[in-house]
């Protein structure tokens, strides 16, 4: 099936969903967001949110090909990190219980606490045979992960890639 060829342009497809209602943890009394448990994202990814978001190398890379005059996204391309927008309830564990408090997720999943506040995502070629500078062209849909369960969004719809 042939497919938009992936460049440097629009954005990726955002995974998630919002709940911030959700409780991620129990801890003791006092302990701060940045010391709560973190979860990995494959276990929030059903009550927090990476919204779509723009899809820009992490470094300026030589490429000396061009689709529509953009930079294409290449098998193992890392792309800028990818933010949380959501927050989660913990519930501290007192003599006399506070409300939850909320936590940003950027500080209890442990793919974003690591990454300084958001995930990497590093582009996946789902196809093998159309080589660019020696690597396999990413097309529209390809992955962006893991950890990151996106997909590339951003293509050249004029120039289609075949499986």
């Amino acid at each position: 099936m042939s497919l938009p060829a992936a460049i440097y342009k629009g954005s990726c497809t955002g995974h998630g969903k919002c709940i911030p209602a959700t409780i991620h943890a129990a801890v003791p009394c006092g302990t701060p967001c940045i010391k709560v448990p973190p979860k990995p994202i494959a276990a929030m990814d059903a009550t927090n949110i990476w919204p779509p978001f723009p899809q820009l190398p992490l470094a300026v890379k030589p490429c000396n090909v061009l689709i529509n005059g953009i930079v294409p996204i290449l098998d193992q391309d890392v792309l800028t990190n990818h933010p949380p927008t959501c927050t989660q309830l913990v519930t501290l564990v007192c003599q006399t219980p506070p409300p939850p408090m909320p936590c940003p997720t950027q500080t209890i999943c442990v793919e974003d606490k690591a990454g300084g506040g958001a995930h990497i995502r590093k582009a996946f070629a789902t196809q093998k045979r159309v080589l660019v500078n020696g690597k396999p062209l990413c097309r529209v849909a390809d992955p962006l992960g893991p950890p990151c369960l996106s997909k590339i969004a951003g293509g050249a719809i004029n120039v289609l890639v075949g499986s």
